[in-house]
């Protein structure tokens, strides 16, 4: 490249980072008048996804004891299949 398209090239990426600071800054400054509010959103949503992932876990629980209940051999080898998996994705 020549010393001009790469002098061209950083005058356009400073004026990139130069409209992006500005609309962080926008951005900022529009995020700290809302700010009150922002936090109890954030937990509200981590406890409903916190309760939602319970849920599955308790219904797989369920199901699992279900399985074992009715067919232990079949509900022994795949507990296996699952440790062997779980033991895999560990290391």
């Amino acid at each position: 490249m020549a010393k001009e398209d790469i002098q061209a090239e950083l005058a356009a990426l400073r004026a990139q980072v130069a409209s992006l600071v500005a609309s962080r800054a926008r951005t900022d400054s529009a995020a700290d008048t809302d700010t009150s509010e922002a936090p109890t959103t954030t937990v509200a949503i981590a406890d409903a996804s916190h309760e939602g992932v319970m849920g599955h876990i308790e219904e797989l629980v369920e199901l699992l004891e279900h399985e074992v209940k009715e067919s232990p051999v079949v509900a022994g080898v795949a507990v296996f299949a699952l440790g062997v998996l779980v033991g895999r994705l560990l290391r």
